[in-house]
């Protein structure tokens, strides 16, 4: 009987693991959940005067699920970029990797991990890691996985921006940080 009542229990407990859900580390990484009127997803912006610029919008052709985000930028100067970031969210010190699915044509300048309230940039700092292997230019006709590596120093609170050079309907969607064992 005590034989049976623990293969019982390993048997529900083993049930209720098959079921539970972990909780992304990049809220609404998949781009499905958006605030009526905004250019772009809820627990992602960017500076006001870029939302202004009509660089961003919701796309029906997504990686996953139904949407995903768009970006169109045509740079009028050398070093003329534009930027998206995350929310805030808890990271512990380890290796971690950044995945990611992107369609279309651009140049991604930097995808990289920092320190909350500050800021993003394609060079490492105390307070920013940026991703390797770097993107770069890419025409993709179809969607295409890219994963990057960070080694974060400190555990803290991140942020993640995608920083491009261009993008002509560039579509970027199912966003995620996993930590690496």
């Amino acid at each position: 009987m005590k034989k049976q009542l623990i293969l019982t229990a390993f048997a529900a407990l083993a049930y209720a693991n098959s079921f539970a859900q972990t909780t992304p580390i990049i809220a609404n990484g998949d781009m499905e959940i958006w605030t009526a009127g905004k250019p772009f997803p809820k627990q992602w912006g960017t500076f006001y005067n870029i939302e202004k610029e009509g660089v961003f919008s919701q796309s029906a052709d997504a990686h996953s699920g139904k949407l995903a985000i768009q970006a169109n930028f045509v740079p009028q100067k050398e070093f003329d970029n534009r930027r998206f970031y995350t929310a805030a969210f808890n990271l512990e010190a380890g290796k971690h990797q950044v995945k990611l699915f992107l369609k279309g044509n651009g140049d991604i300048r930097f995808i990289a991990l920092h320190k909350k309230d500050t800021n993003a940039a394609g060079k490492n700092s105390s307070t920013n890691i940026a991703g390797t292997p770097a993107i770069g230019k890419l025409d993709n006709k179809g969607w295409k996985e890219y994963t990057l590596d960070f080694d974060i120093i400190d555990a803290d609170s991140y942020q993640l921006t995608i920083c491009f050079n261009e993008a002509d309907k560039l579509l970027i969607d199912d966003v995620e940080v996993v930590k690496l064992k």
